[in-house]
């Protein structure tokens, strides 16, 4: 697949106005955490590729297959990908690189650990590695192409779009692929109290993460456990079988399945749940409260 992506990237940067729309429309419109993915002690261990937006600051290493970490993100962990990782123009990642594929390190980035590569290496201007690097395959100093740009281009060749403007369509129908990459937008906030975005945000099943989550709404799949409360300006939605350490507080809907546990309060401008759900916590609900019942 990176073979393809590069062979359309020369084709994208021959037209300067090309590029530059696609950089545009090229928002990632949700926050998406795919199936089995854990928020472990130091590090946010995801099952497939990783996709960090620009300007993030991710207070926790990261693991993943292909890892994308767009430009001027803050990193205070180490970076660890299974496949190929490229990082973004002036990011600092306070900790080391590890990569078993090949790596793509932009223009001034700033490496305070070791960068260890099992593939080839190109790698930007002004690039700062405070204990060294260990590369096996070639070495090439040049300014790769810009990981937004690299981005568009992976959501391209992976579902084979020809056409810009199915990309809002795409980002809309992500979250029922289940192959689909963890996802952080721009300027997200991941820290040890909590995951910021200003976005909706969109939990699988299995998963396993520690903090508060903030954001537009948010869904949270089955069978999953949270340390943490959950606040939305929008609406929240639990499936079955998860269990929420905290409280769940949304302007609007909040909707919980069976079996769900909450040991918590809830609120919302409506609350619906399953007969089989338990909130060990207070229930606020200005419209009224919705006991859901199966037919006898």
């Amino acid at each position: 697949m990176l073979a393809d992506m590069d062979e359309n990237a020369a084709l994208v940067q021959d037209d300067t106005g090309t590029e530059e729309i696609q950089q545009e429309r090229l928002t990632i419109k949700g926050c998406i955490v795919p199936d089995k993915t854990e928020l472990q002690e130091r590090i946010l261990k995801a099952p497939g590729d990783v996709i960090v937006g620009d300007h993030s600051r991710i207070e926790y290493g990261i693991s993943g297959y292909d890892v994308f970490i767009a430009e001027s993100c803050t990193l205070k962990g180490d970076v660890i990908a299974e496949g190929d990782l490229r990082i973004g123009n002036f990011c600092d990642v306070d900790g080391n690189l590890v990569c078993d594929g090949d790596a793509f390190i932009g223009e001034g980035v700033m490496i305070r650990g070791k960068l260890s590569v099992a593939g080839n290496l190109d790698i930007g201007d002004n690039v700062m590695i405070e204990k060294g690097f260990d590369a096996r395959g070639d070495i090439e100093v040049r300014n790769p192409m810009p990981v937004i740009l690299y981005i568009f281009l992976y959501v391209l060749t992976m579902l084979r779009i020809d056409h810009e403007e199915e990309i809002d369509r795409f980002i809309e129908e992500l979250c029922e692929d289940d192959a689909h990459p963890l996802m952080l937008p721009s300027k997200t906030v991941l820290d040890e109290s909590r995951l910021q975005v200003q976005t909706s945000i969109m939990i699988g099943s299995g998963c396993r993460l520690h903090g508060q989550i903030r954001g537009e709404k948010a869904t949270v799949g089955s069978n999953s456990t949270l340390f943490g409360s959950i606040r939305t300006t929008d609406s929240i939605a639990v499936s079955s079988g998860s269990e929420i350490h905290g409280n769940v507080e949304a302007r609007n809907d909040v909707i919980i399945e069976a079996y769900v546990r909450i040991l918590g309060n809830v609120e919302g401008q409506r609350v619906t749940m399953d007969e089989n759900a338990t909130v060990e916590g207070v229930i606020k609900s200005v419209g009224g409260l919705t006991i859901q019942r199966k037919k006898r």
